[in-house]
Order: structure tokens, then C-alpha cells, then sequence
């Protein structure tokens, strides 16, 4: 059976349980799996979906939620009960490092919210969101309205079967098999809820894989179980390769990631997750992530944070070295920290300068006390060598506003390195033998003399770069650039006071009574420039005792407009007054406007 129960103290039965709910009560039949005395999934409600939804897609630049909240604007109650019950389906599957057990609520909540429909999250069913059953992957968590639309199709079209007819296609291998692919057929895209619910629907017979690719990498690494059976469908394969397994596993329940020996034969070059070291700066495998990580935290919010946790682990993995890039204020130099301790790195911190050049970065001579000229590192190779005792190292790097400095000329000749090259510098160390610096072999040589430096192949940069000024300094080179994944960390597309609540909560900032003033204060900001969530901090601590937004506009706004024209500033002035409930003195922010922007500062 590919039922994954129990894994590290987390029960998973009560995800089959609202599987095996869903299964009966609303593809069977009419029912719901929230409001258990009401019909929710009929066919004339799913066919209405169909219309509004699946054959109307909105392909603005908006948020998936804004995009719905207009597709169901004046629908009836029922309705948005269907679409919180089929986003609680699509939430069912993916296990709470793809997304967070609070995020799935506060999605179903906020849905509901639309139509002040109450949700009872102390209930049962809400269990079986809690821990998930496996990855899903960016395609899943940025993919919402395929994935979704594939659910409502699945469900119209049983719908449009008689009560047995359906029963028997839920309860056929075959026949529920080649109506998923049918109905996959119609979307038109790889969709993974296709995975996902031949697994929820019959967990004995379809494994808990969501990934196309994977399930073809398991049967042709155990092609030698079915190569005699005459199988052409891959899931069938995947069955007949478990039943092999079962007969030598017999007291374990066996599973294509987790059982270790079989995991080890498919996916060989794949990582398991381990507990991060200690940080002691010696050098250890990037690939090993912090078990306990689940969430960026401290005072960081993200709109699609489980897409930017698998970006950033993606590069890393495939050897990039990353640039966080998006508006001032998003967070990027916290997310930076934040990277390096999902993977348990005490990094070396410094801040980009036009007057970099390879004496600061790679090092020089430097006098000593009695005027002798020593050999002293820089900035890069400080992350390869404890000084005193000559230890290797692989303390990562964070560059803050990386592209302040002229690459090129700040870099010299690390990029060799970086492209797999040994170098010798023109220096001598103490020991009197040339400075060399060169990568780590694949047998780890770690040499303990005072005149190498190792580069680990492991060893990363996480650079920053705020967009708003970065053609106004030094242009990146493309052999710069392609050894670099360049992830955004943007501004949320839609700002809600839940969203705001949110924010809030991770500043540790409680009752705080302004909460829709903020909202549209930010929102108003960034229709004139795009600015992160950090000034709305500063902000609502400004406020949270008083109502002197006037004053916080003056101390943490407007001086983030430098290079906007003085009208264009005098609107947004008029903006927050007129279109905001906050109390504005309109004669201080005029003041300060013409004297700060239009009388010489700027």
C-alpha cells in the first residue's frame, strides 16, 4: 500500500481521512466536507464554475485571490463554500515545507471572508491539512488555476455520470487512471494534480508521487522488475515495483523517498535533508538543509514564500551563487541571514563600495606595527582559512548592494577560480611561498600551510541588489552574471489587511488599532514607488500610540522619493489625505515637500 502514515511523530491519516471524505460526499455524491449538512458540490454549481472559472481566465498581472474575488463577485453563498472546498482539495496533498499548514487556512479564510462566511478551523477535517503528504514544487504553488480548474473537471464530469457509474471509476485502477488522463487532456498542461489525486482517491494503488519526472526515473531504475510484464502504463509499473519491494521490506512500510535503499537506486544524486551543523565555519555540504526550517521568520513575509525557499535551494544545489533583487525595503539583506542559517552558515557580512579593488577583496600588503610588510586576506579569502591556525574554511558571503562595486575590478582574478582555475597571487606569505588559490577537488583537499587557500565547491555569495537604482551604478558583466541565480524578492501584488495582519504579527507589533490605514498608506506608496514592507514598520511603531501619521510620512516616506518630480511628490501628498482615514496636516507635508525637495537637498 503507498499510504505514507507516520513519519517523525507526524500522523497522516487525517489527510486520507479527508481524502476518503471528499471522496464519498462530493464526488460520489452531492454533499461537503466543511458544511456537512449542505449540498455543495453539485453538477449545476460545478458546471457554473466552469463557466466563470475555468472558461474564463483572468491573465492580468494580479494575484490569484484577486483574480478569483472578481471571477465570483455576485455569486451566491454556496459558491465561494465550493472554492474554499476545493482550494482545502488542492491544499490537501502538499506536505508543510511546500506550504505552511497557517497559510493554507488563512487562504481558505480569506475566500470565505468575501462573502462573510464563517469557517469552523477547530473542526476535524482541518486536521488533514496540517502536515501534508509530500513536495509539490513551484509549478504546483504558481500554477493555482490550472491545478484548481483540473479538480472542477474531474468532479463535473463524474458529476455527469449516474451514482454507480461513478463509484465504479473511483474504485477501477484502470478506469479512474484513464479518466484523470482525459480530463488532464482537456487542460492542456502536466498538471500534478493529476498525481495528486490518483493518490487521495486510491492510495493503494497510486504512489504519493507528484512529479512526472520522478515516477519515470523510478520505473527505469527498477526496469529489471517489469521489463517481462507486458505494462505499458507507468503507473502500474510503480505498483508492480512497490509489490516486489513489499516481499523483502516486510515489517516497513515501504516508499520510493524514504525507504533508504530504494531512494538511494533512482535518486542517487539527490540530498536527503539533514540536520544543519553547527556553524563552526568549517567547510560541510550545501546541500545539507536545516531540518527544522520551515519558515523565514523574524519580521520576513512573503507573498509566495514557499516558491522563494525552493528557488533559493534550487540555485544553491545547482551551484549558483545568488542575487536577491527587488525594491528597497522587501527584506533582501534579512532573507540573505536568513538563507545562510537554513543551511547553519555564520556568514561574513559586508557592503559593496565603488572603491573596491582587488587590495580589499582578494588582499595585499599591509605594515605591521614594526613597518614590515605581511600579507594580509581580504574580504573573499577570509572565507577560506582560519588566519591563526591555517584551518580550512567555508564561511559564506553576503554583499549588500552588490552592484555598487565595479565587478570586474573588485572580483580580478576570483572569477578564474570560481571557473574551476588555480591562480598564484604576486604576494608571499609569512612562510615565504606565493599566495595561491585554487578549488576544492573531489577529494577535498584541505591543506593546513599558510600560502593556500582552498575554495569549496559548496562555498556560496548571497548578493543584494535594490532594482530602483541599479542603472544608475556599475553594469554587471555576462561572466559575471552567469554564475549568479538572480531570485526576486518583490512587493506582494495585492495588499490586504489580512496581509498587513500579518506583517504585524511577525513585528511583533499586537493590537495595533490602524490596520486599513496602513494598508492603504502602503498601497498608495507603492503607486508611486515601489517600496518594501520595511517602511511600513517603521511606520506603524511611529504610530501605534498615537495618530501622527503626518509626522511618519515626513520621517520615513517622502525621503524615499528623491528623483520623482515635485508634482508627482505633492500627489501622493494629496493622495494620503484625501484617499486614506488617516488624520494629515497638509500644511507640514507641503512645507516639508518645498523645502527638502524643491529649495536645494535634492
Amino acid at each position: 500500500m503507498a499510504m505514507y502514515l507516520l513519519k517523525k511523530d507526524e500522523d497522516r491519516t487525517p489527510v486520507y481521512d479527508a481524502a476518503a471524505k471528499w471522496r464519498e460526499r462530493c464526488l460520489i455524491h452531492d454533499g461537503s466536507i466543511i458544511w456537512e449538512d449542505e449540498s455543495i458540490w453539485t453538477h449545476s454549481n460545478l458546471k457554473r464554475l466552469q463557466e466563470i472559472f475555468v472558461h474564463n481566465p483572468d491573465e492580468s498581472g494580479s494575484s490569484f485571490e484577486e483574480k478569483l474575488k472578481k471571477q465570483l463577485h455576485g455569486e451566491p453563498d454556496y459558491m465561494y463554500k465550493l472554492f474554499v472546498e476545493l482550494v482545502f482539495v488542492y491544499y490537501l496533498f502538499p506536505y508543510k515545507r511546500s506550504i505552511r499548514f497557517e497559510t493554507k487556512l488563512n487562504k481558505l479564510q480569506e475566500i470565505a471572508s468575501w462573502k462573510n462566511i464563517s469557517i469552523n478551523q477547530k473542526a476535524a477535517i482541518f486536521k488533514g491539512l496540517e502536515n501534508g503528504l509530500g513536495s509539490t514544487g513551484t509549478f504546483y504553488n504558481t500554477n493555482k488555476f490550472d491545478e484548481i480548474s483540473y479538480i472542477i473537471l474531474i468532479a463535473l464530469h463524474l458529476k455527469e455520470k449516474k451514482i454507480d457509474e461513478r463509484q465504479e471509476i473511483l474504485s477501477d485502477q484502470k478506469k479512474i487512471k484513464d479518466f484523470a488522463v482525459k480530463t488532464r487532456a482537456l487542460i492542456g498542461k502536466r498538471v500534478q494534480m493529476q498525481h495528486v489525486l490518483l493518490h487521495l482517491v486510491m492510495p493503494d494503488k497510486f504512489e504519493r508521487i507528484a512529479s512526472y519526472g520522478h515516477k519515470d526515473r523510478i520505473v527505469r531504475a527498477f526496469e529489471y522488475i517489469t521489463e517481462n510484464a507486458k505494462l505499458n502504463d507507468t503507473d502500474e509499473k510503480l505498483l508492480m515495483i512497490r509489490e516486489h519491494f513489499e516481499k523483502s521490506y516486510v515489517d516497513e512500510n515501504v516508499d520510493f523517498y524514504d525507504t533508504k535503499e530504494i531512494a538511494e537506486k533512482w535518486a542517487p544524486l539527490e540530498k536527503k535533508i539533514q540536520p544543519a551543523p553547527t556553524g563552526t565555519g568549517k567547510q560541510d555540504d550545501s546541500n545539507s538543509i536545516n531540518s527544522s526550517f520551515d519558515k523565514f521568520g523574524d519580521g520576513l513575509v512573503f507573498e509566495n514564500e514557499e516558491v522563494l525557499i525552493e528557488q533559493v535551494t534550487t540555485a544553491i544545489q545547482n551551484g549558483k551563487h545568488i542575487i536577491l533583487t527587488g525594491p528597497p525595503g522587501t527584506g533582501k539583506s534579512k532573507l540573505a541571514y536568513k538563507i545562510n542559517e537554513l543551511y547553519g552558515k555564520r556568514p561574513i557580512a559586508v557592503t559593496a563600495s565603488s572603491n573596491w579593488s582587488t587590495y580589499e577583496t582578494i588582499g595585499g600588503y599591509r605594515p605591521d606595527r614594526n613597518g614590515i610588510l605581511n600579507f594580509e586576506s581580504g574580504i573573499f579569502l577570509k572565507c577560506f582559512k582560519d588566519e591563526k591556525t591555517n584551518e580550512s574554511l567555508n564561511t559564506w558571503l553576503i554583499i549588500d548592494e552588490i552592484n555598487r562595486a565595479d565587478i570586474d575590478k573588485a572580483f580580478g582574478s576570483l572569477f578564474s577560480v570560481l571557473a574551476g582555475d588555480e591562480i598564484t597571487l604576486p604576494f608571499e606569505s609569512k612562510s615565504g611561498k606565493l599566495i595561491t588559490i585554487k578549488p576544492e577537488t573531489e577529494t577535498g583537499n584541505l591543506e593546513t600551510n599558510d600560502h593556500t587557500f582552498i575554495v569549496p565547491k559548496d562555498w556560496r555569495i548571497i548578493g543584494t541588489m535594490n532594482t530602483v537604482d541599479k542603472s544608475s551604478l556599475y553594469e554587471m558583466s555576462y561572466a559575471f552574471m552567469r554564475r549568479f541565480a538572480f531570485i526576486p524578492v518583490g512587493i506582494p501584488k495585492e495588499i490586504t489587511s489580512m496581509l498587513m495582519e500579518q506583517y504585524l504579527e511577525s513585528w511583533k507589533i499586537t493590537d495595533y488599532p490602524y490596520v486599513e490605514i496602513l494598508t492603504e498608506i502602503w498601497r498608495l506608496i507603492n503607486k508611486y514607488r515601489k517600496i518594501g514592507p520595511a517602511i511600513i514598520q517603521d511606520i506603524a511603531r511611529h504610530t501605534i500610540d498615537n495618530e501622527d501619521f503626518t509626522s511618519s510620512i515626513i520621517l520615513y516616506v517622502l525621503p524615499q522619493f528623491e528623483g520623482l518630480p515635485i508634482q508627482r511628490i505633492k500627489e501622493f501628498a494629496q493622495d494620503i489625505d484625501s484617499k486614506t482615514e488617516a488624520v494629515i496636516v497638509m500644511e507640514q507635508l507641503n512645507d516639508f515637500i518645498n523645502d527638502f525637495f524643491e529649495d536645494g537637498l535634492f
